[in-house]
């Protein structure tokens, strides 16, 4: 049998540093996807974190039906650092549905150095409130 010349045994080394390069690159398109997915999962927790805050606010400070009025009001929280909450009342309108409210409350943090938040806005109906029966008596 002939053995092959000297020449064609292993690899030269362009093909050793063609070899590196491409899982160089691979392995930081890896790291690149995993960091995206971390700061996805991050972002994931934060808001599910104040979805939760939000409910905590509602039972926490809930609104009356016959004191509701126009108001804000806002707070932060004890055992959670970092997140604030922020509530507004606005009637709609005044004229055409007395006793429509428009609560908006919303949950806010700080991430990756820029403010974000969560917020929701639900529409409550109290006819009874003192700031419609007021409004009403005084036309």
């Amino acid at each position: 049998m002939k053995k092959p010349p000297a020449s064609k045994r292993g690899l030269t080394l362009i093909e050793v540093l063609i070899a590196l390069i491409i899982l160089s690159v691979g392995v930081s398109s890896m790291m690149v996807a995993m960091a995206r997915c971390l700061s996805v999962v991050r972002t994931a927790r934060n808001r599910d974190v104040a979805r939760g805050l939000i409910q905590r606010v509602d039972i926490e400070n809930p609104i009356e039906s016959v004191d509701m009025d126009e108001m804000t009001e806002d707070g932060d929280f004890d055992d959670v650092e970092g997140y604030t909450w922020f509530r507004e009342i606005l009637m709609v309108d005044e004229e055409e549905r007395p006793g429509l409210f428009e609560v908006t409350t919303r949950i806010q943090w700080s991430e990756k150095g820029r403010d974000a938040f969560e917020a929701i806005t639900v529409f409550k109906y109290a006819p009874d409130a003192e700031s419609v029966t007021s409004s009403v008596k005084g036309n």
